[in-house]
Order: structure tokens, then sequence, then C-alpha cells
């Protein structure tokens, strides 16, 4: 069977920017509360959105918070992004993604991404790789009630595509996050990649179909007759 929807996430599964986002939270902790935080902390909250990810890293550091703290913190680590993001040259497709968008556009699935970022820093992913002719629709965090490792993103791509079953999605993502989250939604594909964040042992730990160390077996599953 062929999925009639694919839902695949932007940083780390289908774009590589080079740890542009792990970079923008390490300066955001430093500059809204002075705490140096590793490459290894940014890592392990990457997928969730990006409000919650932040209450995580404040906690672990036993620092206190509030809704303007969180403010803070997003309002600097969204500018840096949108920068960072914006410049040409910085971001660019993972290897083997463009063919499969185009393997999976010849056998009539329909391509969502979807991030943790908000609407305005997926806006500028998709408009700096071009991909605004190759995929059928996009989301943030900021679209739904609930983000990762919630269902609400995979749920909203379905109502979108008038896809009515689970059965029929795919998801594909390189955290933990992605996982529960193709896994809440009821995915029959439920596919992790090791081009991100995330360990081959930190995947095991969340429901999968199967874990990959990139795209390009993802490919034949749309070349088979």
């Amino acid at each position: 069977m062929t999925p009639k929807l694919a839902v695949l996430d932007m940083a780390g599964t289908t774009v590589n920017d080079h740890g542009l986002v792990q970079q923008a939270a390490i300066n955001t902790m430093k500059a809204i509360t002075q705490t140096d935080i590793t490459l290894d902390d940014a890592n392990k909250v990457m997928g969730i959105p990006k409000n919650v990810a932040f209450e995580q890293l404040c906690s672990v550091n036993n620092l206190s918070v509030d809704n303007e703290m969180i403010n803070q913190l997003l309002n600097h680590f969204n500018a840096e992004l949108e920068t960072q993001y914006s410049t040409k040259g910085n971001i660019e497709l993972m290897p083997f993604a463009a063919e499969l968008f185009e393997a999976m556009k010849k056998r009539g699935t329909k391509i969502y991404l979807n991030t943790g970022f908000n609407r305005k820093i997926a806006e500028i992913i998709v408009k700096q790789l071009d991909l605004k002719s190759i995929i059928d629709g996009f989301i943030g965090s900021d679209e739904v009630k609930k983000g990762r490792p919630h269902p609400d993103m995979i749920l909203l791509a379905m109502k979108k595509e008038g896809v009515e079953y689970s059965h029929k999605v795919m998801k594909i993502g390189d955290t933990v996050s992605d996982l529960y989250e193709g896994f809440s939604a009821g995915c029959a594909w439920n596919i992790g990649v090791l081009t991100g964040a995330q360990t081959y042992n930190e995947l095991l730990t969340a429901p999968y179909t199967q874990i990959l160390n990139n795209l390009e077996r993802v490919i034949s599953k749309f070349e088979k007759n």
C-alpha cells in the first residue's frame, strides 16, 4: 500500500541547517539567562514546541521561569533563527530529500512538512528552499493547540487533505518527539532517521516502524509496483 499522505519533519530530517537551531538555543540561553548549555542539552529538546523546549532547559538548569521569561527566550531565539535561515546558503535539503519528494509525487502521495518552529520560520524555510511548488503544505507548531509529541499537526494535515484514516499516513522524523507524534496519530509508517539531533539508541526509546540512516531507503517504498 502506498501512503496517501506523508508528514515529514523539517530541520534534521528534510532540511540540513548545519546545527543552526541548536546554536540558536545555546546562544539564547546564554543571552537571556546567562546560563551555558551544551550541544547535547540542546539536542535533547529538538523537535518539540520551542516554548516547551525552553521550559525544559530552564528546569534542568534549576532556573525559575515565568511567562515573561519564556517570551523573552522565544523572541530572542526566533529572531536569531529568522536571520540565520533567511541568509542564502545557510540551509539546504538533506541528501535524498529531493528524490524522495519526486518519488512521492509520482505515486500521488500528498506531502506535508511540519516542525516545532512557528509558522513564520517554517515559511522562511519553504521559501529559501523553493519548496512551495513541490510540497502540498506545511504546518508550524503554533498552528495547533498542542505540538509534538501530540498528534495535532498530523491530524490537521489529514483534515486539510481529506485523509480519513491514519493507517494511510507516513510520518518521518529525526527525534523521539517525532516518533511519538506519529505513534499518537496512529500512522502506519512511523520512520526515524539518523540525520538529525538524536542518536539510534535515543530513537529506540520511542515507538517506531523503522529507524534508517537517512531518507534513501524510504524512496524504494514509492518505487514498487
